[in-house]
């Protein structure tokens, strides 16, 4: 608790003495009072405190300690006054030469090195204005890439579409081109000249009489799969035969195309 003590006094005396006004206070009321202040370090050592505490007594009955203190603040704000003033013109010297006698200097020393400031502000102005044109055009640059890239995707997405699509119609087509097993059979009935011979034996198997086994294309018809044995008996020099279900699709086939 006491180190708090002590901390917070030294804290307020720090505060008070780094004030400017009442630092300056201090200093006006040592010089103005400094019998005072030198006789009370410099008391000899035989002075009791009875002397001491007199003396200072006598001190302030020939000074007015409220005059004293009066005095003391007129001197304290005159003392900052002309302290401030002081600055300001010092201030004021340092910026008239750095600001006008120095740039004059440089100006007959080396012109090269020194523009005036009206060109700079202009020089600035165009660079900041290219600064942000540049910063508008990378924006517009990388939302354009941005876009094209996009569309590339697109166009890839399409042409793949495109491509399957062209693909299955060529499957299709390939499909479609390619002749069925009927067709074939109807073909190679039709480069022997057999289709008529066919619908002849189809109708006759259908109505039940047999066919002669001297025909030479009924071999051709069982191979084919368009007829088969309907009975093992023989009729005369005939045997019966019957439409397959092949033979049946190939008669249809014929009705629709020939």
């Amino acid at each position: 608790m006491i180190k708090d003590i002590f901390l917070s006094f030294r804290d307020n005396f720090k505060e008070k003495t780094t004030n400017p006004f009442l630092g300056t206070y201090l200093i006006i009321w040592i010089i103005r009072n400094w019998e005072l202040v030198y006789s009370l370090f410099n008391f000899d050592s035989s002075d009791t405190l009875e002397i001491k505490v007199n003396f200072i007594k006598e001190y302030y009955k020939n000074n007015s300690f409220i005059e004293g203190i009066l005095n003391n603040i007129l001197w304290t704000f005159g003392v900052l006054i002309i302290t401030f003033l002081l600055l300001n013109i010092s201030r004021a010297i340092v910026n008239l030469f750095e600001k006008q006698l120095k740039p004059w200097i440089y100006k007959l020393t080396d012109s090269k090195s020194v523009v005036l400031k009206s060109t700079y502000e202009i020089i600035r102005n165009e660079r900041d204005d290219l600064q942000f044109r540049l910063d508008k055009e990378r924006d517009s640059k990388s939302r354009l890439e941005s876009r094209i890239k996009t569309l590339e995707g697109e166009i890839l997405e399409r042409e793949r579409a495109v491509a399957e699509k062209e693909g299955e119609e060529s499957i299709e087509s390939n499909k479609k081109e390619e002749p069925s097993d009927l067709q074939l059979v109807f073909n190679k009935l039709n480069a022997l000249k057999l289709i008529e011979d066919f619908k002849e034996m189809a109708v006759a198997s259908k109505k039940g009489d047999p066919i002669s086994v001297v025909h030479n294309s009924v071999d051709k018809y069982l191979e084919y799969g368009l007829l088969e044995y309907k009975e093992s008996t023989y009729s005369g020099d005939g045997k019966y035969y019957k439409v397959t279900p092949e033979g049946d699709k190939l008669l249809r086939y014929m009705r629709n195309n020939i």
